[in-house]
């Protein structure tokens, strides 16, 4: 376990858990973000091959290709737009949550460079969530049988995952303005929802992340489950509760 203040992580080991869910931790309290199942990563490698092939034959075409100006500046902005959009994600990736941790302390999150991106203590939670945009997994596996490589865009398949925390009281936001943008991100919700710090986990499906057994081992009354919803629009559940001639049970 990591003592108080620590921004080291410990070498990592496979977590005991079935090879679906084979995410990599230090210690039972602290998950890797970036892990992911052997079948997802593979395929990611050969969308990412497959991606940078393009990117090279655009450029290619722009450069030498027999096609006309018009074609070639094209195929050449393609290509450009490609290897613009992997630099960006190569320098942007160190600044990404990359580590959760869960411990009697509270909640923590660190970035790819080993720098807090979260502290809080239990005292200053009301309540801890994750929310992940169920909709568009939906549409994504909805189109992968029309797909030239089905296995690799199903198992491609990921969405923005956010991890809700809900503060106690007032004062625990104003002891915490390095979250300005996580509670201003929160006030995007459904009608009734709470406001709440927003805090993305990246993309994946949240209910592999192990966020669910960690809470519930130290603070089970603070656990409010997984839920689908987006950052713009709060809970699908709370939404659908709006809408004219629904009931609420």
């Amino acid at each position: 376990m990591l003592g108080a203040g620590s921004h080291e992580f410990r070498r990592t080991t496979p977590c005991r858990r079935s090879p679906a869910l084979r995410f990599r931790v230090v210690a039972p309290n602290e998950i890797d973000l970036r892990s992911r199942p052997r079948s997802t990563a593979a395929a990611r490698w050969i969308g990412h091959v497959s991606a940078l092939l393009v990117a090279a034959g655009c450029l290619a075409t722009l450069v030498a290709g027999p096609e006309g100006t018009a074609v070639r500046l094209i195929a050449g902005a393609v290509g450009l737009l490609i290897v613009l959009l992997y630099l960006w994600v190569l320098v942007s990736r160190p600044r990404m949550p990359a580590r959760l941790v869960v411990d009697h302390e509270g909640i923590r999150v660190w970035n790819g460079r080993g720098k807090v991106m979260v502290r809080l203590g239990w005292t200053e939670l009301s309540g801890v969530g994750v929310m992940m945009n169920e909709a568009a997994l939906r549409r994504q596996l909805r189109g992968t049988p029309n797909d030239v490589v089905p296995w690799v865009t199903r198992r491609m398949a990921a969405v923005p995952v956010w991890l809700e925390l809900y503060p106690a009281d007032a004062e625990a936001v104003a002891r915490h303005p390095e979250l300005e943008a996580a509670w201003t991100l929160g006030r995007l919700r459904a009608p009734g929802e709470e406001q709440r710090w927003l805090v993305t986990l990246g993309t994946g499906r949240g209910q592999l992340l192990q966020v669910a057994e960690a809470v519930q081992r130290l603070r089970p009354q603070l656990w409010r489950g997984h839920r689908a919803g987006s950052a713009l629009f709060g809970g699908d559940e709370a939404r659908r509760a709006q809408r004219p001639g629904s009931t609420n049970t």
